[in-house]
C-alpha cells in the first residue's frame, strides 16, 4: 500500500522509520510545514520530502496517509485526506475535541474510507500477553484496573506545544492518559461514569501535568489511573484484578523501564496470593506502530473496521470531556 506521512516531528520520526521498513508499505513521502524537517527524516530513508501537505494529500498515488501533527491540526488535516478519498490513521487522540473528531467520523463513512485513530499501547507486547490471558480465563473476571503512567518532561518542556492549550486540547489528560482511558475500556468494557481531578503541580503552564481518573462501567468495574508529567523516574505499571487472580504490567520499553514484564498470581483458597508467573517481553519486541499500521491496511483489506477505530477514540474522548466538566463542577 502506497502511504505518505504527514509530521516530522518527534513521532513523526518514529514513524518514518517504521513505515520505510514495513515489507507490505510502500512509503512515498514525508510531509511537513517546516520543509527541511521534512527533509531530514526522508533523505536518509530515501524517500522524497515536502513542505506542502496539499501535494500528498492530492497526490492519487498515495492510497493512504499517517497524520502525525499537533491535536490542533489532526482534525482539519484528516478532513482533508478523507476528502480526497485517502485511508488515513491519525495518531491519538485524534482531535482536540468529541465535536471536532466526530464528523470525520461520519465523513469516512460516507467515502467509505478506513479511519483510525492510533492508540498503539494496545499493540505493546506486555499488552497483547495480558489481553490473551484475561480472554483465556486466567485471572477470572476483571474487577478493577489501576494504572500509573508519566515521566518528568525535559529541559524547556513548559514551552513546548503540548502545554498550550489551543494547540492541545489540554494536558497530560488527553496526552498520556488517554492511553490509559483507552486501555482501561479495553480491559474492562466501555465507561458510563468519569470523574477526576487535575493539577497544574510543577510545570504551571495552561494546562495540567498530572491527571486523576476514575472510571465505572455499566457492570460496575472501576479503573483508578494517574498520568503524570512530574514523574522524575519514569514509570509505567497497569494492575488488573479478576476474580480469581490478577496480573501486572511493568514497564513500557524504552525508557519506562526497558524490558516489559507481565507479573500473574492466582487468588489461593485461603484468599491470599500465589507465587508469581513472571513472563518477560523481548526488550526489543516493541513493534507497537509496525503491528498498528498492519492492523490498519489489514482492516481496509478486509472491508471492515479497525481495531481500535475511531469510535474507539471518539468514546475515549468523550471520557476525556467529561473528565474536565467534572473538574470545572
Amino acid at each position: 500500500m502506497t502511504i505518505g506521512l504527514i509530521g516530522a516531528g518527534g513521532m513523526g520520526k518514529r514513524w518514518a522509520g517504521v513505515l520505510a521498513n514495513h515489507q507490505e508499505v510502500d512509503f512515498r513521502v514525508v510531509a511537513d510545514v517546516d520543509a527541511e524537517r521534512a527533509k531530514a527524516i526522508a533523505e536518509p530513508l530515501n524517500v522524497t520530502s515536502t513542505g506542502d501537505i496539499d501535494e500528498v494529500i492530492q497526490n492519487n498515488e498515495i492510497q493512504a496517509v499517517v497524520i502525525v501533527v499537533p491535536h490542533k491540526f489532526l482534525a482539519g488535516v484528516t478532513a482533508f485526506a478523507l476528502n480526497a478519498g485517502k485511508h488515513v490513521l491519525s495518531e491519538k487522540p485524534g482531535a482536540r475535541t468529541v465535536a471536532e473528531l466526530e464528523p470525520n467520523i461520519q465523513l469516512a463513512k460516507y467515502k467509505n474510507l478506513c479511519f483510525m485513530v492510533g492508540f498503539n499501547h494496545r499493540f505493546h507486547p506486555s499488552h497483547q500477553v495480558a489481553k490473551k490471558l484475561v480472554s483465556e480465563g486466567k485471572i477470572g473476571t476483571p474487577q478493577f484496573m489501576r494504572a500509573v503512567y508519566g515521566f518528568g518532561g525535559r529541559p524547556g518542556y513548559e514551552k513546548e506545544w503540548r502545554h498550550n492549550k489551543e494547540m492541545s486540547g489540554g494536558g497530560e489528560l488527553i496526552d498520556q492518559g488517554v492511553h490509559l482511558i483507552d486501555l482501561a475500556r479495553w480491559f474492562l468494557g466501555d465507561i458510563v461514569e468519569a470523574k477526576g481531578m487535575n493539577a497544574d503541580l510543577f510545570w504551571h503552564s495552561e494546562v495540567e501535568d498530572n491527571a486523576f481518573m476514575l472510571l465505572k462501567t455499566k457492570d460496575r468495574r472501576v479503573a483508578s489511573l494517574h498520568a503524570s508529567w512530574s514523574e522524575w523516574k519514569p514509570t509505567y505499571r497497569l494492575e488488573l484484578y479478576g476474580s480469581d487472580g490478577y496480573l501486572r504490567i511493568e514497564g513500557l520499553g524504552r525508557k519506562y523501564g526497558g524490558t516489559e514484564k507481565v507479573f500473574v498470581g492466582r487468588r489461593t483458597e485461603k484468599f491470599g496470593a500465589s507465587e508469581e508467573e513472571v513472563i518477560e517481553c523481548d526488550p526489543n519486541a516493541d513493534n507497537s506502530l509496525k503491528d498498528e499500521i498492519s492492523e490498519f491496511m489489514t482492516s481496509i483489506r478486509e472491508g471492515r473496521s479497525p481495531e481500535p477505530s475511531a469510535e474507539d477514540g471518539l468514546a475515549a474522548l468523550k471520557i476525556v470531556e467529561e473528565i474536565y466538566q467534572h473538574e470545572k463542577e
